[in-house]
């Protein structure tokens, strides 16, 4: 969030201190809160900062990028979709990890196909790898000492993330942004072990 905040104190370098601040609370934390806690997160919000009001930021660029893409997708561009990817672009640039959740059908694959082929269309070439952390086990998944000869064999994403830093095979330099895809159900069987890849530390802890 102080990131965020930091970002539209660069923008508005004369705006209020507490306006940024809240704006930054407010927007980061909207998209993680179901709907039926968004009216005691608004009240918690106008108790910190009373008498304050802020409209939201909007990047028309990357709106008008999304309504195209969709288009070329064969999707509809409706408010609540284009908010979605807009949203999930704002928490990548502050956190290099996140969740979409949701019921099947719900859009969640076409939000981030759709936000990948925009920020492709404003010149941030985005490339992604689809895995299915449950299609294996979490071995094959992350990777495993073997213990006869103490070698150490890659996994799928150990494989992949080494392939994407040295920029080897179908991923090249140009590609400025570079997603992992964990499409599955979220269990502790796998999820456990990511997260502290998806904190600040970066590094993958496994259970075993």
């Amino acid at each position: 969030m102080l990131r965020q905040a930091g970002g539209l104190k660069r923008a508005e370098p004369d705006a209020l201190e507490d306006l940024i601040l809240m704006r930054g609370l407010r927007d980061f934390n909207w998209p993680k809160i179901v709907v039926d806690d968004r009216a005691i997160f608004l009240g918690l919000i106008a108790d910190l900062f009373p008498g304050i009001q802020a409209e939201a930021q909007v990047d028309l660029k990357l709106q008008e990028r999304i309504h195209g893409v969709s288009k070329e997708r064969g999707l509809q561009a409706e408010d609540g979709f284009v908010l979605k990817c807009v949203q999930l672009d704002e928490i990548l640039v502050v956190r290099h990890c996140c969740f979409l959740i949701g019921n099947p059908g719900c859009a969640k694959s076409s939000v981030w196909k759709t936000l990948a082929d925009a920020l492709t269309v404003a010149g941030i070439d985005t490339i992604y790898e689809i895995v299915d952390p449950k299609a294996v086990t979490a071995d094959e998944l992350f990777g495993c000492m073997n213990p006869k000869t103490k070698e150490w064999k890659d996994g799928v994403l150990s494989t992949i993330m080494r392939d994407m830093n040295k920029n080897n095979g179908p991923y090249k330099a140009h590609h400025k942004q570079k997603w992992i895809i964990l499409d599955g159900d979220v269990d502790p069987e796998w999820i456990e072990s990511l997260n502290t890849v998806m904190d600040d530390n970066k590094v993958l802890t496994l259970v075993s």
